[in-house]
């Protein structure tokens, strides 16, 4: 019986010291210090912000992970680095399409971090040929890379939904007529 105690202890020893190596390596030492990945990514928002702006298309590129993967409303999902392009390639040569975005929440644990927000959006109609305007919330997933910077390796985005339609005048509404069994 003595022996199993000491066994664990020892087991308990061992899983204490893997626990606090393990908080250790997602410390402030390995981009786990959320401030400094908070500024980061706002710092990357700004740039990317920009970029639509000027219609940088190889620099809003360069804030993707070759692997990543990106969905957008009204978009074919992008899977890869040449999919994006694609995108992105499609949406700049409108040349009505604007977007800015801004995200409300950012969190980072360990190598991962993901920024949640809004934005807006403006493009022509490609069966209306008319400029419509929307808004929308959105989750981008960055992961760090080996040269310290983030990247974007998951980004959604989704659209508001519509307003509902108002009901149309001339038929009368019946009302529920409540009926009690006691």
């Amino acid at each position: 019986m003595r022996g199993v105690h000491k066994w664990m202890a020892l087991a308990g020893a061992a899983a204490l010291a893997m626990t606090i190596s393990a908080c250790d390596r997602y410390g402030p030492h390995e981009g786990g210090d959320s401030g400094a990945v908070t500024k980061a990514i706002k710092a990357d928002e700004k740039k990317w912000n920009d970029q639509f702006k000027s219609n940088d298309q190889e620099g809003l590129l360069g804030h993707y992970a070759d692997d990543a993967y990106f969905v957008a409303p009204g978009v074919k999902p992008a899977d890869g680095a040449m999919a994006i392009r694609k995108s992105y390639a499609d949406a700049l040569s409108d040349q009505n399409f604007s977007i800015s975005f801004s995200s409300d929440k950012i969190d980072s644990s360990g190598d991962l971090a993901y920024a949640r927000g809004r934005f807006t959006e403006k493009h022509t109609d490609p069966k209306t040929q008319q400029v419509v305007s929307g808004s929308g919330s959105y989750v981008t997933v960055y992961k760090k890379q080996s040269d310290g910077s983030w990247k974007a390796v998951e980004d959604f985005a989704v659209e508001d939904p519509a307003p509902p339609a108002p009901a149309q005048p001339g038929k009368a509404v019946t009302h529920a007529k409540m009926v009690s069994s006691i």
